[in-house]
């Protein structure tokens, strides 16, 4: 199993963070490696919500809440539908952590096996990690951004934006 952490300090009150993180039908507005999200299901909120994200410059996840802890974090399984890595049992965790009353640390931690056995694992290790890992920095970043400016993030516009660096736990 491949599992990583990545976490970053926004200068936003934790409510607002949830407002923006839970509403899963609009990470678009913040992941830049996210050209398109919608919901797939009729819940918005809690177990049971989905959403797709059609991925920046080609494929598609679906990704389903597994557990939700209102005001503080969920687990999303995640299910590559097209143009997507070789991965099985794909989680991301998404964390929220109070700093102060305008400070809120974001964690986001990813859970993966690869599939093809020998040939996956090295797969994973030339290029997958890394490419998961920089995608989770990029949500990071664009969360950042969007809480503490407004800015509305789009993948065609990314690569004009300087980001903040994110720094592995």
């Amino acid at each position: 199993m491949t599992a990583f952490k990545r976490q970053i300090e926004i200068d936003a009150p934790k409510i607002k963070l949830w407002e923006i993180v839970s509403n899963l039908g609009g990470i678009d507005k913040y992941h830049p490696g996210v050209h398109k999200s919608y919901y797939t299901s009729s819940l918005k909120h809690g177990v049971g919500a989905s959403r797709i994200c059609e991925l920046h410059p080609s494929g598609k996840i679906l990704e389903s809440v597994k557990e939700w802890k209102v005001g503080t974090s969920f687990t999303l399984q995640i299910e590559p539908l097209e143009k997507a890595p070789p991965v099985k049992n794909f989680e991301g965790n998404f964390y929220l952590k109070e700093v102060d009353s305008i400070k809120t640390q974001v964690s986001v931690v990813i859970n993966y096996d690869m599939k093809f056995g020998s040939i996956g694992h090295l797969l994973n290790k030339l290029i997958i990690q890394s490419k998961m890992e920089a995608g989770i920095d990029n949500l990071l970043s664009g969360l950042k951004l969007h809480a503490e400016t407004g800015a509305i993030i789009k993948a065609v516009s990314y690569t004009h934006l300087t980001l903040p660096t994110i720094y592995p736990v």
